[in-house]
């Protein structure tokens, strides 16, 4: 809770405002929710439930076929420390989530993705081609559960699969740890209300916008959907990466001078507004508060780090006599990369990294997410896997 200081004038006959009392009052917490008939009463509470590991994961086969091959051999020998391998988990995964809780792995997961499903209509069971025919794997239970977006009970029943989910992940979340749900127009809006009630209004950062160019079957009667989205939360202060996008060709041309050290453009050493500090004080024989409408100064408060800037050649003189600073290319980091992604495509048939399912996420999409949002070492998880065939 907060106090607002809420300043009361009153009225005087020495002056209508000549006398101020200070109040502090508590600011009320915020209470819109999002309310559907089916909704539990109360937060889940984690079960102890146990689970067996599926598979043991190893990233690069056969740059470890050595740990593998000793790995094998150790099984009949010490037990293994299941928190320090990957581990993938086929089931249900609220009873897995469950039971990692039950394992120790509560505030232990630095960061979480996942893409469930959209409330499409549609399912996403496994196709396969024999001899030219398509046919369709009959799903297990729990595959039925993973693989349809189609909820008969509306979009109840869809609130009534994500809700606990999303209480069972922030308890696995580190205090620092992230959260992105990927999502699209069919119930984004719904997803953001959530998350806001499970972990605070204040703790949302960004929704990305990914342009996937999607293509719409009515186009006629509609913008064409061509967009999905991340929403990003946090559980507190949370860890983050700035990453930075290739540059363009537009960009790339100003950088159009060049030195024995590469190829640089200039960059301004003043900004408006006048100073009488020592960043305000004529250098080298300009004086910076006689330029512009209002005066300026340097950018560097202490001018011995301009006379540095000079020895080490990194001054550029305009035409115009005004000291710039060259930026070269090869210390150029890249584009900020904003909110609005549009430089990843999606995965079409012909993609090496391709396994044929509708909804599969591009590499480069999560690789970015990991990148921004966690450190090496640091645990990730996600929990709506996908195509697992």
């Amino acid at each position: 809770m907060t106090a607002e200081a809420r300043r009361i004038l009153s009225a005087t006959p020495e002056g209508p405002f000549d006398t101020e009392q200070v109040t502090f009052e508590k600011r009320k917490k915020d209470s819109a929710k999002l309310i559907w008939n089916t909704k539990p009463k109360r937060a889940p509470n984690p079960k102890d439930i146990e689970f067996q590991t599926a598979e043991i994961v190893i990233p690069n086969p056969h740059r470890d076929q050595q740990r593998l091959s000793t790995f094998f051999a150790d099984l009949t020998r010490v037990e293994i420390d299941r928190t320090k391998m990957n581990r993938l988990i086929w089931g249900d995964n609220l009873l897995a989530m469950q039971a990692l809780l039950a394992s120790g792995y509560e505030g232990k997961v630095s960061l979480i993705y996942i893409d469930p499903p959209f409330w499409t209509g549609e399912n996403y069971y496994l196709t396969v081609k024999i001899n030219g025919e398509e046919i369709t794997k009959s799903p297990s239970v729990i595959e039925r559960l993973a693989y349809k977006d189609y909820w008969e009970g509306g979009v109840d029943s869809y609130l009534d699969m994500l809700y606990p989910r999303l209480h069972l992940m922030k308890k696995l979340l580190a205090s620092n740890g992230s959260i992105y749900v990927h999502s699209d127009w069919h119930m984004s809006h719904y997803v953001k209300v959530l998350l806001d009630e499970v972990f605070g209004p204040e703790n949302f950062k960004n929704e990305v916008v990914w342009k996937r160019s999607a293509i719409a079957t009515n186009v006629e009667a509609q913008w064409r959907n061509s967009h999905d989205v991340l929403l990003f939360y946090s559980k507190g202060k949370n860890t983050f990466h700035v990453q930075y996008g290739e540059y363009s060709e537009s960009s790339l041309r100003h950088y159009n001078k060049e030195d024995e050290r590469g190829k640089f453009r200039t960059v301004p050493l003043m900004a408006s507004g006048r100073t009488s500090g020592p960043s305000g004080q004529p250098w080298r024989g300009v004086d910076p508060s006689r330029r512009g409408k209002s005066g300026m100064h340097w950018l560097q408060k202490n001018p011995e780090i301009l006379d540095q800037l000079d020895k080490e050649k990194r001054i550029y003189w305009n035409k115009e006599g005004i000291p710039e600073l060259r930026y070269y290319l090869s210390e150029a980091k890249g584009v900020y990369v904003p909110d609005v992604w549009d430089d990843i495509s999606v995965i079409n048939s012909m993609a090496k990294e391709s396994v044929g399912f509708d909804t599969q996420k591009p590499e480069e999409l999560i690789k970015r997410v990991i990148t921004a949002s966690s450190n090496p070492g640091d645990l990730v998880a996600d929990f709506f896997l996908g195509d697992l065939s």
